[in-house]
């Protein structure tokens, strides 16, 4: 009889083990699931407002978001989209995809350059611009350095009150712009049709 009883406690113990690393097993698929429901998803660069075709991008009308599911194409960073043109209309809160943009222009190249004059008001992301050349001493005519260059965004340089331009400009004429940099010239900008 103590042997049956010894039978059985051992077989017991045997399922209570096979049975407890069951359940082990089933925990930890549990914790894998439920880590894997509560990750934030995808990140995704987001218009903040919206944007009509032939905007600009600049870094202050976008946001980082995440997403569940990955759209078509999405951009994921905003050296991405910062610089590029809106092609069709973009909702506050839409995903920026490439197919809402238009296609990369690999004539143009994005430079900031310091203005020796105030831009007028007019000039904001998306206007047409061209870029001259100025001597201070105003002894010599000006000389067109760039045209039509799309405008990114106007900042304030914090030093002195000068205005940094970034533009889209073809690469032909980022010497050009560049060369006046480190002369005795300075960089003015006149404003040119909106995109």
């Amino acid at each position: 009889m103590t042997t049956i009883f010894s039978f059985v406690r051992r077989r017991l113990a045997a399922s209570r083990t096979l049975v407890g690393v069951a359940l082990i097993i089933v925990s930890v698929v549990g914790v894998v699931s439920v880590v894997r429901l509560s990750t934030p998803g995808d990140r995704v660069i987001m218009a903040n407002s919206f944007l009509p075709a032939g905007t600009v991008i600049t870094e202050d009308v976008i946001e980082e978001g995440r997403v569940s599911s990955i759209a078509a194409n999405p951009s994921e960073s905003p050296t991405d989209v910062i610089g590029r043109v809106v092609g069709s209309d973009i909702g506050g809160g839409e995903i920026i995809t490439a197919r809402l943009l238009e296609p990369i222009s690999s004539s143009r190249v994005l430079i900031s350059v310091p203005l020796g004059v105030t831009p007028p008001s007019a000039i904001t992301s998306g206007t047409v611009v061209d870029l001259w050349s100025v001597n201070e001493d105003a002894d010599m005519p000006p000389i067109t350095v760039a045209r039509n260059a799309v405008v990114v965004s106007v900042t304030d340089s914090g030093f002195g009150g000068d205005s940094v331009l970034t533009v889209l400009v073809d690469p032909i004429q980022v010497d050009r712009v560049l060369g006046v940099l480190g002369s005795s010239r300075v960089i003015v900008a006149t404003s040119g049709e909106s995109r």
